[in-house]
């Protein structure tokens, strides 16, 4: 980038832009992260076990498959989309931070030659963005978006049997078989309570680091307690941290469905209970001779 003379407004506009860009990252993902969380709930309602895809499955309407069909591959489009918005995020923020550096070293230089043109950041963040997400596309150890742990997390709520493939046969040299994933996953209750607090997430985080899941409160608790190994049984991680874990929407939507199932359950075995007692009220009858 061509140095004039040091910019006040535009340098320290931008220096300003570029950081809080940045530090907005894990906001700008967790918009992403909402949408995939709410495509996941949706597509293990419409997995091949599901009590809604048994019902149309078995119903008379001849559009029942095609509209399963239908709805299973936009769930999956809606998948890789979120793919590839979370790489444009990435490519983002790595062209923030480039030019912040950029920003910050004409700082240290200091002023240049009176008169001397501004430099142009608004031009250096448009062809950061444009080379850094071009060296991202060509990048031969880049994940496709249909690959992507998003669209692999969906395709298995949805039942399928996933392939995942070595990395030689994305481009790696890695030679290990294929392994073939079958989606197993639970949603009883045990799987809802955090593993330190033993209740109900309240508000679940995820660890960044090993995956598993605690209670925000949970979590500070055993902080506070300078206990800093990761509470589930088998895992290593034991330096875990605050700035390891991110809040977990798809395990906020699986509490919350499972509170609505429990209260739904729970107003039917009170109307039960009630159509009990009015047959036993009005149940009897007497014989006059």
């Amino acid at each position: 980038m061509a140095r004039g003379r040091k910019s006040q407004g535009g340098g320290g506009g931008t220096l300003l832009a570029c950081t809080r860009a940045i530090e907005r990252q894990d906001e700008y993902k967790k918009n992403v992260t909402l949408l995939h969380a709410n495509t996941k709930i949706i597509a293990e309602s419409l997995s091949s076990n599901s009590r809604i895809a048994n019902i149309l499955e078995n119903s008379d309407d001849g559009n029942s498959d095609d509209f399963l069909l239908s709805a299973r591959n936009r769930l999956k489009a809606i998948s890789e989309g979120n793919a590839k918005r979370m790489y444009e995020i990435e490519y983002f923020v790595d062209a923030m931070k480039e030019v912040l550096g950029e920003v910050q070293n004409e700082n240290q230089v200091g002023d240049g030659e009176e008169g001397a043109e501004a430099p142009d950041y608004e031009r250096s963040i448009h062809e950061a963005m444009d080379r850094i997400q071009q060296q991202g596309e060509n990048d031969p150890s880049r994940v496709a978006p249909e690959d992507h742990e998003m669209s692999t997390e969906i395709r298995q709520a949805l039942g399928e049997k996933i392939q995942k493939r070595s990395r030689s046969s994305r481009g790696g040299d890695d030679d290990e078989d294929d392994l073939e994933i079958v989606n197993n996953q639970t949603d009883d209750a045990r799987s809802l309570q955090c593993p330190i607090t033993g209740m109900l997430f309240v508000n679940p985080v995820k660890n960044k680091v090993c995956g598993h899941v605690y209670d925000r409160a949970g979590l500070a608790q055993m902080l506070r307690a300078r206990k800093t190994t990761c509470p589930v049984a088998g895992c290593t991680d034991r330096s875990v941290t605050n700035d390891q874990v991110l809040e977990d929407e798809e395990m906020k939507l699986k509490v919350k469905r499972h509170k609505t199932r429990e209260e739904g359950e729970k107003r039917k075995r009170e109307l039960e209970d009630d159509d009990d007692m009015e047959e036993g009220e009005g149940g009897g009858y007497t014989v006059l001779e």
